[in-house]
């Protein structure tokens, strides 16, 4: 095995000659010469022309050939021109002389390029497809290629549509050729059969042909005797295709389809006579055309049959919709988007009956037209030698006209009558194109024989057939007339370039078509460019038509060498006409454009540009290429994760072509082993290169996407077995190989390590998808917890196979030594530490295997203990877990293995734990016996180290290791260090296992419970001494600064640690807690749950001492003192930069870090014991449940307050900053929607801040957390919105900018103006968040549950009640009046679903009277701000509610309200026009008294953990009284709110704050507002 891989570029290697391609083609010409196909047509007799149409015709050829004398040769801005979607484009670019541009655009060739024109030679070459599978006309009896349930399902959705579309007993006919379209999937007859298989030279191409052609034949007869009558039917069928009705038919007289009316006498009288289509002139005809699509532009997007979108009209009405929205790149193609599926499936067909009508119908019009005579009717012995002196002709003629009428429609401005008829053009244009391919076939054969003829000197022979070559040479030219004049010059070169996408790819479509059918009049430069200019075009539909184009011609060539069927639609495709040569102006013209292609926005663009690029470098189109802006990116392609699977696997077949190791041939003598090897090694040595290229560190190489390349080798069937050989894959690892780059020159240190990394990961990848295709599911997720599993609807597979087994034995024998030699290698552990768990089990109990397995489990247990990559433990913890479980004979020793481990990680923390002296003194050794093997491990250790404990040592009064002046240091910090990865170390194991499994309970004590005792004593030690210090309560500030730890490193450490010791002690409660349900059989199904109704025995007995409620009480105290790490801000106590020893960014750092995990802790913790326990009928249940956690939900909301701003600059970000909500919101999102049947509403009020403003990240988070919420409780959600809007609208009026100086200077009042200005802000982002909470509640005016409409009225009355109170949270008088109002503005929000409900709205207009006739009755109602009533009239007209009339202030309320409530004008005159509430509100605030509040408010002392949300009956006279109500459940919650959060003491937090807001009691102070 040598040890360079091969340069990617094959310009400078040999090639295999393509001419050897076509040799074997050669021979199959020569030898299959004589063929001669049978085919019998029927004559019709001779069809009268009119003079006029002559000339007509006549006339109309002339201008195309005017036209195509005044074309222009293509410029260099011919690949711009595609840009412009003028509907009505006549620029035609066809001309002649464009070809001189594709030959300027050639590569140069090289001077030693022999190799290119090799290549150009060859590509000359013919290719004959074989004729064993098509030398007879298909039988009708082979109708239909489809299952017959999936033809079922397409009859049944035609037969739905014909329902939908036809009036009842429309019977199919020339009277109706729609309806006979739509029943054409019904059996033909038996004579049909018969005539179509004895008569009739044409293919069975679907179940449809036969009922199709009975019906274009009855057409063209009719044309034959009255061909306006018949063009009449023809355009009804195509007016009915695209959404007419029997009412838009034209009237085609002589009773075929002429109706009756009655008159004013109820007689019957005949409707309109027959239009006349020959005598129309032009504006006529544009006016019928006009008022019949007028009529039809109203009809149903599900009953058009066929629309310009080829997924249906349903599908295009939703395109449309979202192109008015975002444009091409927002549109879905999914189901809902296609309507029913009945309907898209049932249009899908339509549309391919529709084109196969056209096509017969251009056939039958050739060949039983009044001017056609009998065709050659060729022998059946297929002897070329005879001949026929027959002679040939088409009516080309009628084809022509047919084709004429129907692009009379191709300018009408409706795109689906546009589409049908190019449709119709299109199809009958092919038709034309394969009958002359038979013709120019037919005059080949008859050649070959008149040059035999002539050298034979048989002149009788001679004669007869060159009259029979002049013959077909006529024929054949007056179809390619008809398709160059009508529809090429007539047609394509306008449409191509139509506004709708749809038609400008069925144009290009239909090119590509001609190109295979008349490779010889269409596969040149001059039409070829067309493919080339619409590679730019904007719509990725037309993109990819023009790709196929380029694709086409190399895809037909390859698939006849391989020999493969053509289709009975293709069999008169010229193929063997083919010239590959042809291409390469054009593509030389447009490579860059193609390469571009594959890093298109659309997957479908990208899949067939990679498969035109793929066949240019296999047919040498890209041998001279060079440059490597072409080669780069197409190489890149396999290794990226935005490519489409099928994009990667063609990328790779691409760089497999560079690639000398998968060359055909090689050394013949190596073994495939070898040879798997050698092109494994290099696939690596390539993906290290590319990964390796530029200053990219070597731990930041995507190692992983060596994935694709194993997913994309298991889609190539010839090369599948490099990712199931084991043996090749485990000898490439091993074999100590640099890697090299694409020059074969060694990359450097760099890249062979990557390479290495790339197999091992290869290795693992392979077995993973391996193991995944031949084992069961269940086997793979063996380890995962079922609610994380990805579980597929696959059916079951056998769980062992062979397969199986002998990657488990070639992974068993190899694994250990791999694990020895990449020891120090993270990445590659990390991948190899995976394996062991897809061996099967089986090969554990092999005797010769038992060596192999113990040594993988030592060195497993190995790497566990000494690796501190996370991801590493992981998965070497999941693969020791794995296999201690199941029945194999290798559990004990396995389980004896992981035990050590466990045992040697317990001995690590106590001794590390141990080394500082106050965690010896909190510890719970003191209640164990000092002889257990717990104790005398921790004493051992602990003597080792040669260290005594001082004698009456208290953390709380005396100084800790940690903080002593003699240990600080990098000991410390490594010490800490070393106890953060043990304790991972064990959290990692505990998350897979259950670690009580492998202490022993020596002397009844629970060993697990006292190792996490141990844990928890020494993190809350760490924990006090890092405890931040209010400097001002001390007298010596020096003094109190010196306590604290200000080393980075080791507060990083201790964070670290706490967050994995919060982790560790979850987890073994969480496994005590599941063995405890498990034992006591407590998981209960439905079944047991009604038994368990019907019992009705309850147990009242309490628990007060168990491990879990022991474990769960320990995890609370850590936690509490994890959030008594809280560093208050400035603002909060109030003091300046003068007074305060600021802490340091590391401590400040480190006490957010332990708040954010025990945030996440407290959110784990109340999911695993929720507050419904309480009603649980075992009394441990009822004892855990957590039903006092406020401490814990005020001190985290407390925290995510102070991190608001962080989370509200994420709106502003470019670039979110996704860790900040996931941290904060989803904790506690998670626990708000898990404990919402007893919720705290204030606590979701503070979350549900963050539905809108604080990025897309939060946004969504707490979207799916309303969601849950609104399921559970949708009148407890209403409740915590209220709460959410209240709290924030009071923060929004604390937070409004004053100036202080009255002489305020330029710089000053800028300030105060951009203050002002984010203060509008703010209240816009809260009108915005009312609006998000009011959609929650429903869609299209609909509530989702009917509780929340009663509910509805009450929050709508305790918003007017809030927003006319002027009382503080504690019930004193002063605010200013009506200072409140602007919150009107937010509540109008939900005024959409108040105003349909008539008893709500005449409430809460009752109410809002009152309220408004209490206010004008006041004595300070002069002084309400103009702003404030305007929002107050704002509110009313919003939902709909009468003004009140001016009165008096000497008249009762009373007999206000008894008035008929008649709406004075004059009163509300000049309300509406003031201006928004949010634009002055500083009029209305006192400074003084505002200043004085502040002072007020002034912390002395450092913040205490703060109590929790606590609801509590309030007074009914309390001015925060709740007006909700929704039946009985809301009725309790009437009379209920809750008490803010306290920030200082828990004294302080008893005192009852009746604000509905969510606040501190201390922080609602500094929002006081004076009169």
């Amino acid at each position: 095995m040598t040890g360079t891989t091969p340069a990617p570029r094959r310009s400078g290697r040999e090639r295999k000659p393509v001419e050897s391609v076509y040799s074997d083609a050669k021979k199959v010409v020569a030898a299959a010469s004589s063929a001669k196909k049978k085919a019998v047509s029927r004559g019709g007799g001779k069809r009268k022309r009119n003079p006029a149409d002559e000339e007509s015709d006549t006339s109309e050829n002339e201008e195309d050939e005017e036209d195509d004398d005044q074309e222009g040769a293509v410029t260099a801005s011919d690949d711009d021109e595609e840009e412009s979607d003028s509907e009505e484009e006549t620029t035609e670019d066809d001309g002649d002389d464009d070809d001189d541009d594709f030959e300027a655009a050639k590569p140069k060739k090289k001077a030693s390029g022999g190799a290119r024109s090799t290549k150009a030679s060859s590509k000359k070459t013919k290719i004959q497809i074989g004729k064993s599978s098509k030398s007879k006309k298909k039988q009708p009896t082979s109708t239909t290629t489809k299952s017959s349930t999936a033809q079922g399902k397409i009859n049944s959705a035609l037969s739905s549509l014909a329902k939908n579309v036809l009036p009842p007993n429309e019977e199919p006919g020339l009277k109706s050729l729609i309806a006979g379209l739509l029943s054409s999937y019904r059996p033909p007859k038996a004579s049909q059969v018969a005539n179509f298989s004895s008569n009739v030279a044409l293919n069975v191409t679907s179940p449809y042909t036969i009922n199709l052609h009975s019906l274009a034949e009855r057409v063209i007869e009719m044309h034959n005797d009255n061909p306006n009558r018949a063009q009449l039917a023809l355009l009804n069928l195509l007016f009915r295709s695209v959404g007419g009705g029997p009412d838009t038919d034209l009237p085609m007289g002589g009773g075929v389809s002429t109706t009756t009316a009655m008159d004013e006498n109820g007689e019957e009288v005949e409707e309109e006579e027959e239009t006349d289509l020959e005598h129309m002139d032009t504006e006529e005809w544009a006016e019928l055309v006009t008022d019949l699509v007028d009529d039809m532009r109203h009809a149903p997007a599900n009953q058009i049959l066929l629309c310009a979108d080829p997924l249906g009209a349903v599908h295009q009405q939703n395109a449309l919709n979202s192109h008015g929205d975002g444009g091409e790149g927002d549109v879905e193609e999914d189901e809902k988007k296609k309507g029913s599926k009945q309907y898209a499936l049932g249009a899908a067909e339509f549309r391919k009956i529709y084109q196969e009508f056209w096509y017969i119908l251009g056939y039958v019009a050739l060949t039983e037209g009044g001017m056609a005579t009998n065709t050659q009717q060729e022998e059946d012995d297929e002897d070329e030698e005879e001949v026929s002196g027959s002679v040939v002709r088409l009516d080309a003629e009628l084809v022509k006209e047919l084709i004429g009428r129907v692009s009379e429609l191709a300018p009408v401005g409706q795109p689906d009558v546009r589409a049908a008829a190019i449709l119709a053009a299109i199809s009958m244009s092919h038709a034309v194109l394969d009958q002359s391919a038979q013709l120019v076939k037919k005059m080949d054969v008859a050649k070959r024989q008149y040059k035999a003829a002539v050298k034979g000197e048989n002149e009788s022979k001679a004669e007869a057939l060159k009259v029979r070559i002049d013959s077909l040479n006529r024929s054949a030219e007056d179809l390619q007339e008809v398709v160059m004049t009508n529809y090429v010059n007539g047609l394509f070169v306008h449409r191509y370039r139509d506004s709708n996408e749809h038609i400008r790819a069925m144009c290009i479509e239909s090119l590509s078509r001609m190109t295979l059918q008349r490779p010889d009049l269409f596969l040149t430069d001059k039409y070829l460019k067309y493919f080339g200019w619409m590679l730019h075009d904007k719509d990725h539909h037309v993109r990819i038509a023009a790709l196929n184009g380029l694709y086409q011609p190399f895809k037909a060539v390859q698939d006849a060498q391989d020999g493969k069927e053509v289709a009975p639609a293709d069999e008169f495709l010229m193929i063997d006409k083919i010239q590959l040569g042809l291409l390469e102006n054009v593509v030389g013209k447009f490579l860059s454009r193609i390469v571009s292609a594959i890093k298109d926005p659309k997957p479908e663009v990208q899949e067939v540009a990679m498969k035109v690029l793929l066949m240019l470098l296999q047919n040498g189109f890209l041998d001279d290429c060079e440059d490597d802006g072409v080669w780069d990116p197409i190489n890149q392609r396999a290794l990226s994760e935005r490519a489409s699977p099928a994009v990667r696997r063609d990328a790779l077949y691409f760089v497999f072509e560079q690639l000398e190791a998968f060359d055909d041939g090689g050394e013949g003598s190596e073994s495939s082993e070898r040879k798997r090897t050698q092109q494994l090694d290099a696939v690596a040595s390539y993906a290290a290169h590319a990964l390796t290229k530029g200053p990219i560190p070597i731990d930041k190489i995507k190692i992983e996407v060596a994935d694709y390349i194993v997913q994309s080798l298991r889609e190539m069937p010839e090369h599948r077995a490099l990712v199931t050989d084991w043996s090749a894959m485990l000898r490439a690892i091993k074999d100590d190989k640099s890697a090299t780059t694409a020059h074969n020159v060694k990359a450097g240190d760099r890249a062979d390590v990557a390479k290495q990394r790339i197999l091992v990961r290869m290795l693992a990848c392979a077995a993973q998808e391996e193991v995944g295709a031949v084992a069961d599911e269940s086997f793979l997720n063996s380890d995962v917890d079922p609610d994380m599993a990805n579980s597929s609807e696959k059916a079951k597979k056998a769980s062992m196979g062979r397969e199986h087994e002998t990657l488990s034995i070639a992974l068993l024998k190899a694994l250990p030594n791999l694990l020895l030699k990449f020891k120090g290698d993270t990445d590659v552990i990390s991948e190899l530490a995976c394996l062991p768990r897809f061996l099967v089990p089986t090969v554990f109990s092999l005797p010769q295997r038992k060596q192999d397995f113990m040594s993988l489990i030592k060195n497993l247990g190995e790497i566990y203990l000494s690796s501190s990559n996370e991801d590493t433990l992981d998965k070497t913890a999941r693969s020791l877990s794995s296999l201690c479980k199941g029945n194999h004979a290798r559990v004990t020793e396995s389980k004896a293995q992981l035990r050590k481990v466990v045992v040697e990680l317990r001995d690590r923390i106590v001794e590390l734990m141990s080394s500082d002296d106050s965690t010896i003194a909190t510890s719970a050794m003191s209640v164990v016996n000092s002889e257990s093997e717990f104790a005398s491990k921790s004493s051992k250790r602990r003597s080792g180290r040669k260290k005594s404990p001082r004698a009456g040592a208290s953390p709380a009064t005396e100084k800790t290791s940690l903080t002593d002046d003699d240990t600080r240091g990098s000991a410390d910090a490594d010490t800490e260090y070393s106890i953060f990865l043990n304790v991972r170390r064990l959290r990692i194991l505990a998350k897979k296992c259950d670690l009580s499994e492998f202490f022993d309970d020596t002397n009844n004590v629970n060993q697990l419970e006292l190792l996490c005792n141990f844990v928890c004593d020494g993190l809350k030690s760490r924990l006090r001494a890092c405890k931040p210090v209010d400097l001002r309560v001390n007298a010596d500030e020096e003094t109190a600064a010196d306590k604290l730890i200000e080393d980075g490193d080791v507060l990083g450490a201790i964070g670290k640690s706490v967050n994995e010791g919060l982790q560790l002690i979850l987890s073994v409660t969480g496994w005590f807690f599941f063995s405890y349900q498990d034992e006591e059989d407590l998981v209960k199904n439905k079944k047991d749950l009604v038994d368990d109704m019907e019992d009705g025995d309850d147990d009242d007995s309490s628990v007060d001492d168990h491990v879990i409620l022991r474990l769960r009480n320990r995890l609370l105290s850590l936690l509490e003192l994890c959030f008594s790490q809280y560093i208050p801000s400035s603002d909060e106590h109030g003091d300046d930069d003068t007074t305060v020893a600021k802490h340091s960014d590391d401590q400040i750092s480190f006490a957010d870090y332990v708040q954010i995990a025990a945030g996440r802790t407290t959110a784990d913790l109340r999911m695993l014991f929720p507050k419904e326990l309480s009603d649980a009928e075992s009394p441990l249940l009822r004892a855990v449940a957590l039903q006092e956690d406020g401490r814990l939900v005020g001190a985290f909301v407390r925290f995510i307050s102070a991190k608001e701003h962080a989370l509200r600059d994420n709106e502003m970000e470019m670039k979110e900053n996704k860790s900040m909500p996931q941290s904060l919101l989803l904790p506690m999102g998670r626990a708000i929607a898990n404990n919402w049947a007893r919720g705290n509403r204030r606590e979701a009020g503070v979350f549900l801040r963050h539905i809108a403003s604080s990025g897309p990240t939060a946004t969504s988070i707490v979207t799916c957390a309303v969601d849950q919420m609104k399921k559970e409780d949708p009148v407890r959600m209403l409740e915590s919105q209220m709460a959410s809007l209240r709290q924030s609208y009071e923060n929004w009026v604390e937070e409004e900018p004053d100036m202080d100086n009255e002489f305020p200077s330029d710089e000053e009042m800028k300030e105060f103006e951009e203050a002002e200005e984010s203060h509008k802000e703010q209240f816009q982002h809260l009108e915005h968040r009312a609006t998000q909470f009011s959609k929650k509640l429903g869609v299209f005016g609909k509530l989702s549950d009917p509780k929340l409409r009663p509910a509805l009225n009450g929050f709508i009355r305790e918003g007017v009640r809030f927003s006319f109170s002027n009382l503080d949270s504690n019930g004193e008088d002063t605010l200013v009046l009506g200072s409140r109002l602007s919150f009107l503005s937010i509540l109008s929000k939900y005024a959409s679903w108040i105003k349909k409900d008539k008893q709500a709205k005449k409430e809460i207009q009752s109410f809002m009277d009152e309220k408004e006739f209490e206010l004008r009755r006041h004595e300070e109602f002069e002084d309400v701000h103009v702003d404030d009533l305007a929002a107050l009239a704002a509110f009313r007209k919003d939902l709909g509610l009468k003004n009140l009339p001016k009165t008096s202030s000497n008249v009762s309320v009373t007999s206000e309200l008894d008035d008929d409530q008649t709406m004075d004008d004059e009163a509300s005159d000049g309300l509406n026009e003031l201006q928004s509430p949010v634009a002055s509100v500083s009029s209305r605030t006192s400074k003084a008294s505002r200043a004085s509040s502040r002072a007020s408010s002034r912390v002395s002392s450092l913040p205490a953990l703060p109590e929790g949300d606590k609801e509590s009956p309030q007074d009914s006279d309390s001015d925060e009284e709740s007006h909700f109500s929704a039946g009985s459940s809301s009725n309790k919650r009437k009379s209920q709110t809750q008490n803010t959060y306290d920030e200082n003491s828990e004294e302080e937090s008893d005192s009852d704050e009746s604000s509905l807001g969510l606040g501190y009691s201390q922080k609602s102070k500094k929002a006081r507002r004076s009169k």
